[in-house]
């Protein structure tokens, strides 16, 4: 079985199973030929006819995954998919949170860093916008973001862990376990939700989600001012700094977007991190 040093067991055992598994070895090829000649048919379309939202896009987009994570997921699949979309803002909420200044939830389902991320059932995914809502924390934490504000309450930043993605409901699995055909691994579910992307959205917003991950570099220089003396948890956290990951350019080109980049990037590095500041202390020295 695969077993990478970098990243935690739990994603270490999701990926090495997978890997096993029908869908993996013979759909996965078939899936990146099909979105290759789907993407590019479908920008060139989108620049000349779609540019701008019609209004069904977001529902679109959303009614599939919704589709594919209660009837093709497999379990496994959709935990950390769901996982993924309560870990990403209680980690924003951390690097952002400042020393007497409570966080607070301000009531937006499933958006705004600040909202409400309890997964009480399919139709709350798909009436509050899961896709795009989670899309744009990256842009938010972006625009929130100040250096010199985190780096005054970095003392402050390191006595707290984030909060427990357990404690927020995760309802919505049970429809999973009781519907679907366990059919689809992490891989191919992300393949299917990006392509439904391309296909349902309109130019800006499927460029606005294929450049989702800038937020990243972010937390990455947050982490590794975290632990500044922790050597360990540096060699660790470079593994995560590859160009590919969108942080040596600010504009990825939709011809060239990788769905992998979203899974093996993106969700697994917001687990190692989450799982570093859950359960390893952080570095009680100066920044």
């Amino acid at each position: 079985m695969h077993q990478f040093p970098y990243i935690t067991p739990y994603v270490n055992d999701v990926f090495a199973r997978e890997r096993e598994r029908w869908d993996f070895i013979y759909l996965r090829p078939v899936l990146l030929v099909i979105y290759f000649f789907v993407r590019t048919i479908s920008f060139p379309l989108q620049f000349v006819l779609h540019r701008r939202p019609w209004g069904f896009e977001s529902y679109a987009i959303d009614w599939f995954m919704v589709f594919g994570l209660k009837y093709l997921a497999r379990y496994d699949a959709a935990e950390l998919f769901m996982r993924h979309v309560q870990i990403e803002p209680l980690l924003y909420q951390y690097i952002l949170q400042q020393r007497g200044v409570p966080i607070e939830c301000n009531g937006k389902k499933l958006n705004s860093i600040d909202g409400d991320f309890s997964l009480d059932d399919e139709k709350t995914l798909l009436h509050h916008q899961l896709t795009i809502g989670h899309d744009l924390l990256s842009y938010e934490i972006v625009d929130r973001f100040d250096k010199q504000v985190f780096l005054d309450n970095l003392d402050y930043i390191r006595s707290t862990k984030p909060c427990d993605h357990n404690e927020i409901s995760k309802a919505v699995l049970e429809a999973n376990r009781r519907c679907s055909w366990q059919l689809l691994g992490p891989t191919n579910v992300v393949m299917l939700i990006v392509m439904a992307i391309t296909v349902f959205g309109d130019l800006k917003t499927t460029i606005t989600a294929l450049n989702s991950f800038g937020s990243d570099s972010i937390l990455l220089w947050c982490v590794k001012r975290i632990y500044a003396g922790n050597q360990t948890v540096q060699t660790d956290l470079d593994f995560f700094m590859q160009e590919v990951a969108n942080r040596g350019h600010y504009n990825n080109s939709a011809f060239f977007s990788n769905p992998s980049q979203y899974l093996y990037y993106h969700i697994v590095f917001d687990e190692v991190v989450y799982d570093l500041l859950r359960t390893v202390p952080a570095t009680p020295q100066e920044a």
